[in-house]
Formats: structure tokens, C-alpha cells, sequence
């Protein structure tokens, strides 16, 4: 084990503020989404060390932070198949029951009267 003492990652970070608060706000982001949709998200900083070719002992220090927050289910229906092959949201099988009437469509307007 060596004797020299490991400077803390926190204050590196901290010296990298646009890195720092891009993880602040990304952290703060993905666990509202987290919270919203019950699914696990994630914060990801990758930090690249590379030597200078030209000067020892001297580093070039690269980041990259990425946010993966969780999203919503996208709503599923349901289609049937028709004799054509086409989907339909009416199932081609079911029988149709008479006196019934489809009341989403809308209704003829009515005749405006004029009070006095």
C-alpha cells in the first residue's frame, strides 16, 4: 500500500462546476421521475484521464455526465382484426345488441330560442 494520501473525488468535482451542476440538476431530475413513474433512472459520470504526450506528469481531463430518467408507459389499446385484415377498435365478433346507439358521436344541435 503507498503512503500518499488520495485527495478526496469531492473536491475535484467541486472545481468542475458546470460538471457539478449538471449532476445536481440531472440527480434532482431523475429522482422526481423516479418518484413519478416508479421506475429506476439513473445518473452516469465518466471522467477520462489521459497523459500529455508533450509535458510529463501533466493530464488531460475529459467528462461526460449522462441522464437517464425514467419515462411514462405510453398508453396500450385494444384492436381487433376485421374480415379485411384491417384493425378496428369494434370486435368484429361480437354481436350487435338493437335499440343501442352510439352516444359519442355527436348529437344533432338543437334550435337556439330567443327570450325576452
Amino acid at each position: 500500500m503507498s503512503d500518499q494520501h488520495a485527495r478526496p473525488f469531492a473536491d475535484f468535482l467541486i472545481e468542475q462546476a458546470a460538471t457539478h451542476g449538471e449532476l445536481s440538476d440531472g440527480l434532482h431530475d431523475v429522482i422526481a421521475a423516479v418518484e413519478s413513474t416508479g421506475k429506476p433512472g439513473t445518473v452516469t459520470l465518466t471522467v477520462k484521464v489521459e497523459p500529455d504526450k508533450q509535458i510529463a506528469g501533466t493530464f488531460r481531463i475529459s467528462d461526460a455526465v449522462k441522464i437517464s430518467a425514467p419515462k411514462h408507459d405510453r398508453p396500450r389499446r385494444i384492436y381487433y382484426k376485421d374480415r379485411a385484415g384491417n384493425l378496428s377498435r369494434t370486435d368484429p365478433n361480437q354481436k350487435e345488441l338493437p335499440g343501442l346507439r352510439d352516444v359519442s358521436a355527436p348529437a344533432e344541435p338543437a334550435q337556439m330560442k330567443e327570450v325576452n
